[in-house]
């Protein structure tokens, strides 16, 4: 009887049974695309992670994520949370003294990107990710179908911040970017899943094959560094996320780009926190790194901390 291990992780927090639920199968060697697929559905999170050996030079391991229906090339939280794991159980060279950075090199569905690991007292502190190219892939500018995104979410017209663009934007999976006036509109989305995939489908954009819509305010919970609070709406049978990278990467690049985030740029690079996941009771903190200016961003960077909850074992 087969038998592999995993560990559960609560991902951008540093408080168990807050931030986004993860799966992590740190030995998965073996394992068919269809059993993968099958396993994630029985973990029922909206990531499960496999990881294996990469065939490609100076690359630490690859990683395959699938939600409960289909595998991602690419994710946020699952990325974050995976490298916490590895580097609990020894996958991740320590730095000298068990404190520091660690940078490594791993092989996602959308190619080889680096992560780095920060170490304190020899365990996982926080983990940065690199996200792929920035894009700005379309853009709802007609009236009509801003309001019908507006009635998608369960607000009015009015409700949306017109100060930004609605807009389909990417990091490595794209994302519609659907900014509102304020936290209390946002709080009183309704959405309908439906209407908004029916929505993206039939865009100008449509191509671009959005994964979900992320609703966002300039308006914080905390006074500090956050510089946004969102919330992240998908089908796959997971309906809302408590906290989203992939959407994270795109909204912080997206907020540089239109002059939006309102912070100062430290040697080019802008350092903010988006706010995730109050209003589903699971907070969630996504740090930000953008590297560019506004009009040109040039690299993006997410990070957080993780925690584990559960460890045990799948017998089929």
């Amino acid at each position: 009887m087969p038998i592999y291990n995993f560990i559960q992780l609560d991902v951008f927090t540093d408080l168990a049974f807050c931030g986004n639920p993860l799966a992590v199968f740190p030995e998965a060697e073996g394992l068919s695309d269809e059993r993968m697929q099958q396993i994630a559905r029985e973990m029922n999170l909206s990531e499960t992670v496999f990881v294996l050996a990469s065939e490609k030079e100076d690359v630490l391991r690859r990683l395959r994520i699938f939600t409960p229906s289909s595998e991602l090339p690419f994710a946020g939280h699952p990325v974050v949370g995976t490298w916490n794991c590895l580097a609990r159980e020894g996958v991740v060279p320590l730095p000298e003294n068990g404190n520091g950075w660690v940078s490594i090199k791993h092989e996602v569905g959308i190619g080889v990107l680096p992560v780095d690991i920060e170490f304190h007292d020899g365990e996982p502190a926080r983990v940065v990710m690199t996200q792929g190219k920035f894009e700005i892939r379309g853009e709802i500018d007609d009236w009509h179908e801003q309001a019908e995104i507006a009635r998608a979410l369960g607000l009015a017209r009015e409700d949306l911040d017109e100060t930004l663009p609605i807009q389909a934007v990417s990091t490595g999976n794209t994302m519609l970017l659907v900014p509102v006036r304020s936290l209390s509109d946002l709080g009183h989305c309704r959405p309908n899943l439906a209407l908004l995939d029916e929505i993206c489908k039939r865009s100008d954009f449509a191509e671009a094959n959005a994964t979900g819509c992320y609703a966002f305010t300039r308006e914080t919970i905390e006074i500090g560094e956050a510089r946004a609070h969102a919330r992240f709406f998908i089908g796959q049978n997971i309906g809302e996320d408590p906290a989203t990278g992939s959407a994270a990467g795109p909204l912080g690049g997206y907020l540089v780009y239109h002059d939006a985030a309102r912070v100062d740029a430290t040697d080019g690079v802008y350092r903010f926190v988006i706010e995730q996941g109050d209003f589903i009771n699971r907070p969630s903190r996504i740090g930000l790194e953008v590297k560019g200016k506004p009009g040109s961003v040039e690299e993006v960077r997410v990070g957080g901390t993780s925690v584990v909850v559960a460890r045990g074992t799948l017998e089929f």
